[in-house]
């Protein structure tokens, strides 16, 4: 049935490896409100972890990675490649996506459709829009601490006055990413989706918040393959 009504659920869904997970329902979608932190398919399969330096990162080879040094996992996931979020699927462009990939039974991965989806309803609500600008969605998202980047506080980013942000619930927690490095703690976080958006440089739509911007980026403009970040799921 359709879902009315913005909540967070503290437990929504449990992982194979038993972790549980707040989700957030906002408009029609049910979203995990926490990274996941599986390091295996629902299947039982296991995903290996990468290799850490440069030189051993992969856009065909499923791995997962620790956070940046001194970030709990419990609270802020793994980051994963795309070969590892998608468990061999296709890229996938619909609505829903049809790819489990690495996320629990009954939840999969959202395709660019799917991200669209959310920002447009969360756009939508006035309680959710900083000023008047319906793009101006990314504090409302965004976790209400460790956005580290004060010399680019101003109105409707994350960074400032962090303090007020978070009223979706969705709890973007900057975690960076990796690729042979850990590249932006503080700063931003990508998430997947199962779209590819530029066949010839590996490019997947990956929404992206960053401290410094009121607005969502990096769903036209991607992630590489090969690249480490987190995952968010939505349930079926």
């Amino acid at each position: 049935g359709e879902v009315t009504g913005d909540h967070v659920i503290s437990n929504g869904v449990t992982d194979i490896d038993g972790n549980q997970y707040a989700t957030v329902v906002l408009g029609n979608q049910e979203w995990m409100a926490e990274n996941l932190r599986t390091t295996h398919y629902a299947d039982g399969t296991a995903v290996p972890e990468g290799e850490y330096g440069y030189g051993h990162t992969s856009d065909t080879d499923p791995y997962w990675y620790a956070p940046a040094d001194g970030y709990n996992v419990s609270q802020h996931g793994y980051l994963y490649n795309w070969p590892a979020v998608m468990h061999g699927a296709e890229s996938s462009t619909a609505n829903p996506s049809g790819v489990q990939g690495l996320c629990p039974m009954g939840w999969h991965v959202p395709s660019k459709a799917e991200w669209e989806q959310l920002f447009n309803y969360v756009g939508s609500q006035s309680e959710y829009v900083c000023g008047d600008n319906p793009a101006n969605i990314a504090k409302a998202m965004c976790v209400t601490k460790d956005w580290a980047c004060d010399e680019y506080e101003f109105d409707c980013t994350p960074g400032y006055e962090s303090w007020s942000n978070n009223a979706t619930g969705f709890s973007a927690y900057p975690c960076g990413w990796y690729g042979g490095a850990y590249m932006d703690p503080g700063m931003n976080v990508a998430y997947w989706s199962t779209t590819v958006i530029d066949v010839t440089h590996l490019l997947i739509a990956a929404p992206r918040f960053i401290c410094y911007s009121s607005t969502v980026a990096g769903l036209t403009s991607g992630s590489q393959m090969a690249v480490a970040q987190p995952l968010r799921c939505v349930k079926d």
